[in-house]
């Protein structure tokens, strides 16, 4: 993570690596990211995400949409702390495809 941006996002074989913090302001950056992932399968490594505010929930959850609708499938991996409680307290745990 470099000390102009609070989120870094690093293309891996099977989708993205996402470290820091996803907000308002970074949150367009992922969805782009996400966006031009073009496996059928794309895993997000969510393992070192530090905060998620409902900026990054929404771009997280049209993500899966956007896969579902285009016949693929989105997969937040390994999520820390801070985003499995989000996902826990949010309610859409069940709705995004989260795997540990």
């Amino acid at each position: 993570m470099s000390a102009t941006s609070p989120l870094t996002i690093t293309p891996t074989g099977s989708g993205l690596a996402v470290v820091g913090e996803i907000d308002a302001h970074t949150a367009p950056a992922l969805a782009s990211a996400i966006a031009e992932c073009d496996q059928e399968i794309i895993v997000v490594d969510m393992s070192e995400v530090e905060f998620v505010d409902s900026s990054g929930l929404r771009v997280l959850i049209e993500a899966h949409q956007a896969a579902d609708e285009a016949g693929r499938f989105l997969k937040l991996a390994n999520p820390s702390g801070p985003v499995s409680r989000l996902l826990e307290i949010s309610g859409v745990r069940e709705y995004l495809d989260v795997v540990s």
